[in-house]
């Protein structure tokens, strides 16, 4: 999460791009890069640089969410969202078009207990959110949620 702190206010070039065959514009990612895809999108690369950084042992790396939850699966490391309740550092996965597949993944930096005047929340560290990288905020009961990973005790 230290290193995902770092990057807060990154984005991805709008002079550097690459035009893709559907004529989206996908723009140019130190992440993407890194990973060797610099035009790709980025949001699992921008989490992978981080726990690559990080250091973090035996957490499989990748360039797409939905490989990266069966991989996590295997490893005993993935919980659906009902059945978890997250920590910073964890990864939170998203399914943003409610077809049961996870669409996105960001990293938990807080998770703050309700109070008398404001509902719990989490807060989450997210690479490729509107092409840069932010905090967002999130109900833990929120529908987009599907699931969390845990990190490796190390």
């Amino acid at each position: 999460m230290a290193i995902a702190q770092t990057q807060i206010g990154y984005t991805e070039s709008t002079r550097n791009y690459a035009v893709w065959e559907d004529n989206s514009i996908h723009g140019y990612t130190r992440y993407g890069a890194w990973y060797g895809s610099p035009h790709g999108d980025w949001c699992a690369m921008f989490v992978s640089f981080c726990l690559h950084y990080a250091d973090v042992e035996g957490m499989p790396l990748h360039w797409g969410v939905r490989p990266w939850i069966e991989e996590l699966t295997e490893l005993g490391l993935y919980h659906s969202a009902e059945s978890y309740s997250p920590k910073p550092g964890d990864l939170i996965f998203y399914d943003w078009e409610g077809d049961g597949l996870s669409d996105h993944v960001g990293i938990v930096a807080e998770i703050a207990e309700a109070t008398e005047h404001m509902g719990a929340s989490i807060k989450v560290i997210e690479g490729n959110s509107s092409n840069m990288v932010r905090y967002l905020y999130y109900t833990p009961d929120d529908p987009v949620i599907l699931g969390y990973s845990e990190l490796p005790v190390q």
